[in-house]
């Protein structure tokens, strides 16, 4: 997009409010959902080079497999970010209040410049809570929104996000305030108040910030400004929206390691669904994140494609085509081909703690593909000298795997995030941090 198309818009783009925050299908007819119906498939192995030779040591899996893993993603799923696609950092903080929630909190909001025309041009606002008497700097789980930020607490003085929406039948985008009445939401699947007391910081951003979640927005995406000069036509490999959310996390962090009341050497990313897609893939590329939380990012996140159970390749690409590179729909009807899958993925955390969420009702995600996932990932763990999923066994519903630096539970109930997997991943960070912030 011409950057002028930006002037103006504070880059907040996402999905149509009632799609984005609307849980999908967990039982789409016409897939298939029964495990004895899945045909053979080889799962690649994340310490074998892509002529089949072994990795055995760790100086190959950081000089040699882990790029070529990432240039698998990178040529096969999600594109490549730009070299160009670095910016200074720019932030402007528009409130700081150190007595927020009745005194139990620190709340700030930064926006977090992408152009040297600074308001006039694109931009992501930071929303940041951290606990009030902390008296030292907090670690902070940092995470991408569908709403915008007004939902994830009903804090009246939360400055609301304007959202991208389109009205039924209509082909054309509005960008504008929410309602008042969206204010606290998503309390339920952000549990600030719950992160706040446990002694840890929350950071979220509106991942329409960066790039709306629509076919055919991508003029008004981040990516837009980094097109080269004289280009015409996206590349094949070029990168898709969740590669911009993914960016996008990276931005967030450049802020967040400057900022005097955060440790910066113990920046968590999390993400749902698709936006667990974006936390995965932004970990991936940026060895800053200390820690992963992903929760049910499901097929083309920490899944596996190769296993055809729930959603496929053909219906991502049908649906939603722009959060990947065009040459991802090579393998539309090629599922048990596909060169990048999830436990490969999940590999490049290797060795920062991991953890992977499931939900036993979310069939489209697959729950025992991501678990799999996990397992098949731990082994570059040890590799690394670190410990993996402890345990074989798929465990029990509402049975946290926490012991290992891989860890991993699969929850009754749907496609969320939830006040179990909340506690379940303090839990681990108080295990991993070496911290114990309660108040």
């Amino acid at each position: 997009m011409n950057p002028s198309r930006l002037l103006g818009i504070a880059l907040i783009t996402a999905v149509c409010w009632p799609v984005a925050l609307a849980a999908p299908p967990q039982h789409i007819p016409g897939y298939n959902y029964d495990e004895a119906k899945i045909p053979p498939y080889v799962m690649l192995d994340p310490l074998k080079f892509n002529d089949g030779t072994p990795v055995k040591t760790a100086a190959e899996w950081w000089q040699r497999r882990r790029p070529e893993i990432l240039r698998l993603f990178e040529e096969n799923v999600y594109g490549h970010t730009p070299a160009n696609a670095r910016v200074p950092l720019r932030a402007h903080v528009v409130e700081i209040d150190r007595h927020a929630l009745n005194g139990r909190a620190i709340r700030k909001q930064i926006d977090l410049y992408f152009t040297p025309a600074g308001e006039r041009g694109a931009k992501m606002r930071v929303l940041l809570y951290l606990p009030a008497h902390a008296g030292h700097r907090s670690p902070v789980v940092l995470g991408l929104n569908f709403g915008g930020n007004q939902t994830v607490l009903d804090d009246p003085a939360i400055r609301p996000t304007p959202v991208w929406t389109k009205a039924k039948g209509s082909a054309q985008l509005e960008h504008n305030l929410p309602d008042d009445k969206t204010g606290g939401t998503q309390t339920q699947e952000w549990q600030v108040e719950k992160v706040i007391g446990r002694g840890y910081g929350l950071a979220t951003v509106y991942y329409g910030d960066l790039e709306p979640d629509f076919k055919n927005a991508s003029q008004y995406s981040i990516r837009e400004l980094f097109v080269r000069p004289g280009q015409t036509a996206p590349a094949v490999d070029q990168w898709g929206a969740i590669g911009a959310w993914a960016w996008g996390l990276s931005r967030a962090v450049d802020y967040l390691v400057t900022d005097k009341d955060v440790d910066g050497t113990r920046i968590a990313v999390t993400g749902h669904s698709r936006l667990g897609k974006a936390a995965d893939w932004a970990a991936a590329q940026d060895v800053r994140f200390a820690a992963v939380l992903s929760t049910e990012s499901g097929k083309a996140g920490q899944s596996l494609s190769r296993r055809e159970i729930g959603e496929t390749v053909q219906h991502l690409e049908h649906s939603f085509p722009y959060w990947f590179s065009a040459n991802y729909a090579r393998w539309v009807g090629h599922d048990q081909e596909i060169p990048a899958d999830g436990n490969l993925l999940l590999s490049l955390i290797a060795p920062r703690p991991l953890y992977v969420a499931s939900a036993i009702g979310d069939e489209w995600s697959d729950p025992r593909g991501e678990f799999l996932s996990a397992k098949s990932a731990s082994r570059v763990y040890v590799l690394l000298g670190k410990k993996g999923l402890m345990g074989k066994a798929f465990p029990a519903v509402d049975q946290p795997m926490l012991q290992g630096d891989v860890a991993y539970h699969v929850r009754s109930g749907i496609h969320d995030v939830t006040a179990f997997d909340w506690n379940e991943y303090l839990d681990f960070l108080d295990l991993q941090f070496s911290h114990s912030g309660h108040s």
